[in-house]
Formats: C-alpha cells, structure tokens, sequence
C-alpha cells in the first residue's frame, strides 16, 4: 500500500472524543472514558504508536467478553505512611494507574515519598503518562508493570521472561521533561504487531524463531519470543522490574498470566523535601547544557534528552494532526459503527 494510502492524518481533539464515546457507549463511566481516551492519544501524539489507539479495540474486546470490569470497586489493602497496597477488581488499567500514581505523588508531598503497589489491574499503555503526572507535581516519578510472557532468557529457547517495561521522569526547567519509557526486551512487542499488519519485516536482533534462529518475519517473531535488551542485562533487569511489580503485590507474576491480569508498582519522590524545586531545575539545567553541548558525532543532528523529541512531536501533531496507519483507522471505524457514532476524525 502507498505510504499517502497507509497512513493519514487525524484531528486528535476529534480522535479523543471518538474514542471517548466509544468506551462510554460499552458502559465505562464518562470520567473514566474521557481519560483513557486522553491516555491513549497522547501516546500517539508523542510518536508512540505501539502503545496509542490501535489498542482501542483491544480493551474493547476485554469489555465485551467479560475480562475487564468497568465499574471496580478498588480496595486499600494495606495504607501505612508512605506506603499503599492496592487491589484494582480487575477494572481498566489506565483509570487504575492514574489513581495510583495520584495516591503516590499525595503521600510523597506528605511524607517524602510516595509508593504505590498495585495488583489485579490491566494493561496500562504507555507508562510515560504516570511518570509524567510525577514530573508535573514536582516530583521525580517512576513506574513498572509486569507484561506479556513474550521474551526468551538468555540460554533458553522458551518464553518465560515478560518484557516489563518501566519509566522514570524528572521536572526540568524546559518545556519538555525527563522522560525515560522503555523495554526491558530490544523493542515493544507491539512493534512485531504493527510490523506484521502493514506487511513489514522486522529488524534481525528484535526476536527469533520457534526454532531459536534470528527472523526478521514478525510473524515468526511472534511465535518465537522477543530478545531481551542488552542480553543478560536486560533479562536481569525484566525479572526484577517483574518482583516488584508483581511478586511484591501479592498479584500475578511470571506465567501467572489469566484472571489475576497485571500488576504494578508506582513511586513519587517529592523533591521539595531534598532542595527547592527551582534549584533543582537550575542543576538540571547545568546537566542538560553539559550533555547537550558535547561533540557531535559526523553529521548529528544534536543531541537529545530522553522526552525531548516526543514533546517536539507532540507540539506538531497538535497543530498538524496525528498520523495513523490504515489498520487503525479501520479498527476506529469499526469501532465508531458499533457504537452508533460518526467517524469524522481526518484533517
């Protein structure tokens, strides 16, 4: 398909009220509604498509069958100082996170530090949103969720290992934040998804086979098992992320994958309790300067700090539209036709 034809350009004020009226049409409350479509186009706006609308229909397949509760009854299992223990009734993981992470930046102003774990949630997209409202609050922020059974350890040929992605975020004085969001597996697993819809082949080095040996077919890829970043590094990594997202929960861990859904962790670090937040902005000035001033590599563009360039594409998908690819739009229409609304979206 021709690169005009596959993707296109969307209003994101119009995508987030599609998507809006395509949850609260399913029964999802229309606070909760309204903020997982914020969620979810936001990802898009910052370039992250792996983790933006084309999961519109993912979680609305989760509502239909049953596998996700709409209306939760969240409980407090355990609230000590400036530690919670939460159980999210298996309700929509982005209304569940943002509550959590919310429930860590009040007890980090209170105490210094705020951490929430979280058990019996959902899939939470891309999880630079929940850092990001730490950021915002003047606090550094982080977060981690156990993922799909999709990654292969080192020396084995089985998936065993979820990729558990984390994300940290730190105020700075420029418009953009600190904003780290990645893998522990060399790439999102989505990507193997997007790669096989629109009929592309993936990098060698991102997964292999049933077999063990490197393909660069995602659909084998998908069979196979996604490797692990950095190697033993980024399987270490992903086994802890996966003890502190769910074995520290008391909620699903490793293969434990079913009715227990996922698990996180989420913590907020007040930073007025170490320095007043404008001295910590001028000090991370002076670590942005030193970073961005050194020597460029031979035809660099610069350097960048981690958030940097999806702010920037942010700025310009908000003024120019967000271009989604035909599969998604597809699956958006599809979507805007069950629940009796008009899919009117494109620039």
């Amino acid at each position: 398909m021709a690169n005009e034809e596959q993707f296109r350009r969307v209003d994101p004020a119009k995508l987030e009220r599609l998507v809006t009226g395509i949850y609260a049409g399913l029964g999802v409350p229309p606070d909760d509604a309204a903020l997982l479509a914020k969620a979810l186009v936001d990802a898009d706006l910052r370039g992250v498509h792996s983790h933006g609308c084309r999961y519109v229909s993912t979680y609305t397949r989760g509502i239909r069958e049953g596998r996700t509760n709409v209306h939760p009854e969240i409980r407090t299992i355990r609230d000590d100082g400036p530690i919670c223990l939460l159980d999210g009734d298996g309700g929509l993981g982005h209304i569940l996170a943002v509550r959590a992470m919310q429930v860590a930046i009040g007890k980090a102003k209170e105490h210094g530090v705020g951490v929430v774990s979280l058990r019996n949630s959902q899939h939470i997209g891309a999880l630079a949103y929940y850092s990001q409202m730490a950021a915002d609050a003047g606090c550094l922020g982080y977060v981690t969720t156990n993922a799909g059974i999709v990654m292969i350890p080192p020396g084995g040929r089985e998936k065993v290992v979820g990729l558990n992605p984390l994300s940290w975020a730190a105020p700075t004085p420029r418009p953009w934040t600190f904003n780290l969001d990645m893998a522990t597996s060399v790439v999102a697993g989505s990507k193997l998804n997007m790669a096989a819809e629109r009929g592309e082949k993936i990098p060698l080095g991102w997964a292999v086979d049933p077999d063990g040996n490197p393909t660069d077919d995602p659909r084998l890829g998908m069979q196979g098992g996604l490797l692990p970043l950095g190697g033993p590094k980024g399987y270490g990594l992903s086994v802890m992320l996966d003890i502190m997202a769910g074995v520290l929960s008391g909620g699903r861990f490793g293969k434990g994958l079913g009715s227990k859904g996922s698990a996180q962790f989420f913590q907020a670090i007040d930073i007025e309790h170490f320095m007043p937040l404008s001295e910590f902005k001028d000090r991370m000035e002076q670590l942005i300067e030193q970073i961005k001033s050194s020597a460029l590599a031979p035809g660099s563009p610069g350097i960048f700090f981690p958030g940097e360039l999806e702010y920037n594409l942010k700025q310009e998908r908000l003024a120019h539209g967000v271009p989604l690819d035909a599969f998604v739009r597809s699956e958006l229409k599809r979507e805007a036709e069950a629940a009796g609304l008009s899919y009117d979206i494109e620039v």
